[in-house]
């Protein structure tokens, strides 16, 4: 059933990543969407959506998923929240514990909300000069 709304959408995002149904997670990003996979590194399109989602669901952690907000204009919607990694977590992932998540949300033809972009790293953007994409 395709997400009518932008909650419909996170909601469906946050229940797929916490049970970690990757066909799930796939179904609610546009063929050609952008993922930062990691600061300074941005991947385009489902097959680097897949990789990354790959990687996250062989975290030991769980993800939480706190405080979100939603920003409309027309068929655009922002959404930004804050997410935190419980558990155990890989040393060499020089991650912070606690990020904040930004989306940019896109209306379908059909009338169905699919994410266009996605940061879940956070507003700090990485120099341009090293930013690479996949």
């Amino acid at each position: 059933m395709p997400a009518k709304t932008p909650g419909a959408v996170t909601t469906r995002l946050v229940t797929a990543v916490h049970d970690r149904d990757l066909e799930a997670v796939l179904a609610l990003y546009e063929e050609d969407a952008t993922l930062v996979v990691y600061p300074g590194m941005l991947g385009k399109g489902k097959t680097a959506i897949r990789t990354f989602y790959e990687g996250i669901f062989r975290l030991e952690g769980d993800i939480q998923h706190g405080a979100e907000a939603f920003t409309e204009a027309g068929d655009l919607t922002l959404y930004t929240a804050k997410w935190t990694i419980v558990g155990p977590m890989p040393p060499h992932l020089p991650l912070n514990r606690t990020n904040y998540h930004a989306a940019l949300l896109r209306k379908q033809p059909a009338g169905n909300w699919l994410i266009a972009i996605d940061n879940p790293w956070g507003p700090d953007p990485p120099p341009r000069s090293e930013e690479r994409t996949l």
